[in-house]
């Protein structure tokens, strides 16, 4: 039984005046985790001779909600802000479209939440991860529609993952972030994609790449 679903796609966009990484998580069934507790992780790769591709750098990423203030009881979006102590500082949306995972700027971000599922009492883990052309420059998620019935409040999961285009031109004039412009995406990617990346539940090895 799958509790969790994370977004296909993650996005890079100001929140709140801030340069952020963000993903959205949000929980399928009535039944919670109790405890949740989320870690981001980020991985430099590395390919070897053999075509295999090697982490040669780890960095835990701070998120808000964090572990002290997670709630998983409606979609969630999950923020990173991208300052000078954040792994994507020199990140760039030339860089993210055109990494094809083995060069240079290759690296994987992995998303792992731990909990304790309120009905069985089983411990659980979900994870998935972001490549670089799994990141979308200059768009944010739109709120998932809801309606209220009878006392409880019913999320539309059709609308999970819907994105708007933003307006990332005070982040290339005052130099904030990245300097380039994000390219033309509105022939490659649509505003709801249908499909949702379901959270792996695992008890294997969180990295999400060959060592």
């Amino acid at each position: 039984m799958t509790v969790l679903t994370f977004s296909e796609r993650a996005v890079v966009a100001p929140r709140d005046g801030k340069l952020c990484f963000m993903f959205k998580v949000g929980n399928n069934i009535a039944t919670q985790l109790t405890r949740p507790a989320i870690r981001v992780i980020y991985y430099k790769l590395q390919p070897k001779a053999t075509g295999e591709i090697s982490p040669v750098e780890t960095f835990d990423m701070t998120v808000h909600p964090s572990n002290t203030n997670l709630m998983l009881v409606c979609p969630l979006v999950i923020e990173h802000k991208i300052d000078q102590s954040s792994p994507l500082y020199p990140i760039s949306p030339t860089k993210l479209y055109n990494s094809d995972g083995n060069g240079p700027d290759a690296f994987e971000i992995v998303v792992i939440i731990e909990g304790t599922m309120e009905s069985t009492g089983d411990a659980c883990q979900y994870r998935t991860s972001y490549k670089p052309r799994e990141i979308l420059w200059g768009f944010r998620f739109k709120q998932t529609r809801f309606t209220f019935e009878e006392g409880k409040i019913n999320f539309d999961m059709n609308t999970f993952e819907e994105f708007e285009p933003v307006n990332m031109d005070r982040y290339i004039r005052n130099g904030k972030g990245p300097r380039l412009f994000a390219p033309d995406l509105s022939h490659k990617v649509n505003s709801r994609i249908k499909r949702k990346r379901k959270a792996i539940r695992t008890n294997e090895s969180p990295v999400g790449v060959n060592s």
